[in-house]
């Protein structure tokens, strides 16, 4: 195979922190490269130095593509020259068409629209790719608006691509279209540089991982033989998790305990309905024990998120959620007591917490410092001793706030620069522990945790998974929505699995294996 892309010896600097140092190593045509390595490895500073973010003369060694050394001045030289980028967060535009999309560089002032349209469609036609010229962006699903992303790349005639965490908001078809897309890719000569935190990908589509940490290449290993056959991942696994994170992870899921019968959480026909009519949650009935993990599974669109929502508002007998678009009934007991309607606050209040799957968009406020973010949920519901009353107001007692938060930070071992730091400037595992230790700081008797490791590295998910079984220990009432079965069957004491808002299945942690939890979640 030919060389498609050649580090080497890059490095890079920023004002005290080596952000690369000395990294090389080499792509053919026809390959698929994972990039491991923990947040902060070096990987995407790696990947903005291909793609032009970072331009020529801001880091010290050279790459060449396909045997020319590349002096990327920006991002457009990239493309010329055959890169592409596709992002996590995508970079579309919704109310422009998929011709636009692929035209964008070089529409003219007057463009003929059914010539414009042909072109495309031809070209998406000969690409295998689901789309049509004319539709528009906003109109299609999340893993659409990616293929079109991809599109654009194979419009520019781009060799090389790079998949930055392609999958965390997709549907498991989407998935699969996405990986026939990739491996199609791969048949036809591209070299792939694919980034994520999820293993079970990694071992589905590599051909070769590189591994990172702390701005270094620190190993490498074929996922195949010669013969193109997969290796054995129960040996690889464990070498790459070592690499990665610098030590040995014996297990990265602690054993758990026993738990209480004593019931916490009483939830009885809990049904959602939106604003169109759609049945959201049907009659969802259940109960969670002092001390125990319940798994929840189920496809994308199956309920999970829908539930935590529900309960978090917090609902009356046959009272409304705080939402303007549903309407909630049901009933929903802690300890044995009815929870009265009031919102988020008196869910807190009641002893609920609630880690939301988004944390960038509900879960933290990026441009306030981590020491603001930490006692933002205690101080709307009173929790603790940050304020002091000032006639009818509250003044924040900010040597409390400071004291809390630095106990935190210490606990769950956050690693930032100070307290004052925003937020938004944290890897993503210490972003995640920032929202889950200012829940923790409200005293909570049950925590719903959605997606808790999604966009997270291996590192810090042993860390969660150590803290979650440790707050189980302790009589903690815990909730845990997941998209990786591993995570739920590695965790959970029981596992409840929802189809289209219903509970299809419960499965004690002896009788839940993949299998049986597919067939609940789509039969």
């Amino acid at each position: 195979m030919s060389v498609l892309l050649q580090f080497d010896q890059i490095g890079k600097t920023f004002p005290g922190t080596i952000a690369l140092d000395g990294v090389s190593f080499e792509l053919h045509a026809g390959e698929i490269v994972s990039i491991l390595g923990e947040n902060g490895a070096g990987k995407s500073t790696l990947m903005k130095v291909l793609s032009g973010v970072w331009p020529y003369g801001s880091y010290h060694g050279s790459f060449s593509v396909e045997g020319q050394i590349a002096q990327f001045e920006d991002t457009r030289a990239a493309h010329a020259a055959g890169v592409a980028m596709i992002h996590q967060e995508l970079a579309v535009f919704p109310e422009l068409t998929v011709a636009e999309h692929l035209e964008l560089d070089h529409l003219p002032a007057w463009i003929n629209w059914n010539a414009l349209n042909q072109r495309v469609n031809e070209f998406l036609d000969e690409i295998q790719f689901p789309l049509r010229a004319d539709t528009r962006v906003a109109d299609l699903s999340i893993g659409a608006r990616q293929l079109v992303e991809i599109a654009r790349a194979l419009y520019r005639r781009a060799r090389i691509l790079v998949f930055d965490e392609p999958t965390s908001a997709l549907t498991e078809q989407e998935v699969r279209t996405l990986f026939a897309v990739i491996r199609r890719l791969k048949a036809q000569g591209c070299g792939i540089l694919y980034i994520t935190h999820r293993m079970d990908e990694i071992f589905e589509l590599s051909d070769r991982m590189v591994v990172m940490r702390d701005g270094k290449k620190v190993g490498e290993a074929s996922a195949r033989s010669p013969q193109g056959e997969s290796l054995n991942r129960a040996t690889l696994e464990p070498e790459l998790l070592r690499m990665m994170v610098g030590r040995a992870i014996e297990s990265v899921y602690p054993p758990r305990g026993p738990h209480s019968e004593e019931l916490v959480l009483e939830v009885s026909n809990l049904r959602m309905i939106d604003s169109k009519g759609k049945v959201r949650l049907n009659d969802v009935t259940f109960s969670l024990r002092k001390g125990e993990i319940l798994g929840l599974a189920g496809l994308l669109g199956a309920g999970r998120s829908e539930l935590f929502d529900a309960l978090f508002g917090v609902l009356a007998a046959e009272g409304t959620r705080g939402h303007a678009s549903c309407r909630v009934s049901g009933s929903v007991r802690v300890h044995g007591k009815l929870v009265n309607a009031g919102g988020p606050i008196q869910a807190i209040r009641s002893g609920m917490a609630y880690v939301t799957e988004d944390r960038k968009g509900s879960g933290l406020v990026l441009n306030q410092s981590i020491r603001s973010n930490f006692s933002l949920p205690c101080l709307s519901a009173s929790k603790g001793d940050y304020t002091r009353s000032k006639g009818a107001m509250g003044v924040l007692r900010s040597e409390v706030e400071a004291e809390q938060a630095q106990h935190w930070r210490e606990a769950l071992k956050l690693k930032c620069a100070n307290l004052e730091q925003p937020v938004g400037q944290l890897s993503g595992g210490n972003q995640q522990k920032v929202v889950l230790s200012k829940w923790l700081a409200t005293g909570p008797k049950i925590l719903f945790l959605d997606e808790p490791t999604r966009g997270v590295d291996v590192g810090a998910k042993v860390e969660i998974y150590q803290w979650i079984q440790r707050l189980a220990s302790e009589g903690m009432a815990i909730i845990v929505a997941s998209s990786e079965m591993p995570e739920l069957l590695g965790l959970s004491h029981r596992i409840l699995v929802l189809r289209e808002g219903s509970v299809s299945a419960e499965l004690g942690d002896s009788e839940a294996d993949q299998e049986k939890i597919m067939k609940a979640a789509s039969l």
